[in-house]
């Protein structure tokens, strides 16, 4: 038990040393970031213009890219958003991400599933939600020990489109990224 506990210490001094220098790094602008988004058009959406931001307070920073696509209106409409965050300027970010890739799971009800993926060798979460009155999906994956990529769509629980609109991010140059 006694050398359990010290094993638990010495982690949690060393991730707090790791998470204070990774705080230290600066963040990719959100201008850089939205290079990595995918440009392509799914069809009978419409692509918005990308945004995003770059931010600092006491000691710690962040940067998101991101851009929508929509479908339709009112009831019938789908939106598909991507958001590229650098979370290397965040205290424990980095390693609380990490953990997305620790872990294989799958589960499933009547309404959906959830299940650990890998998309261009990269660790992730898959979620699909069928309910009648909230379909969505949603991919989240940990690339480069720094970057989270996120897609959530609503109004649909079709994950091909958020695994197309994937295939065209260069997630491989995007875990070089530095600065």
């Amino acid at each position: 038990m006694r050398k359990s506990m010290a094993f638990l210490m010495i982690l949690a001094v060393g991730c707090f040393f790791l998470s204070t220098a990774q705080a230290q790094q600066k963040t990719v602008s959100f201008k850089k970031l939205q290079e990595f988004l995918p440009k392509i058009d799914l069809s009978g959406f419409n692509r918005l213009k990308p945004g995003g931001e770059t931010s600092s307070a006491m000691g710690m920073s962040t940067s998101e890219a991101h851009v929508t696509y929509e479908k339709g209106s009112g009831d019938n409409s789908i939106t598909i958003e991507v958001k590229i965050n650098d979370v290397a300027g965040i205290p424990f970010a980095q390693m609380g991400a990490s953990v997305i890739g620790m872990t294989e799971f799958e589960n499933e009800t009547e309404n959906g599933y959830e299940k650990s993926v890998k998309v261009q060798g990269f660790p992730g979460t898959e979620k699909v939600d069928n309910s009648e009155d909230n379909k969505s999906m949603e991919v989240m994956l940990f690339v480069g020990n720094r970057f989270t990529v996120e897609l959530q769509g609503r109004g649909t629980s079709d994950a091909a489109l958020l695994h197309k609109l994937l295939d065209d991010m260069k997630l491989t140059d995007l875990s070089k990224l530095t600065q």
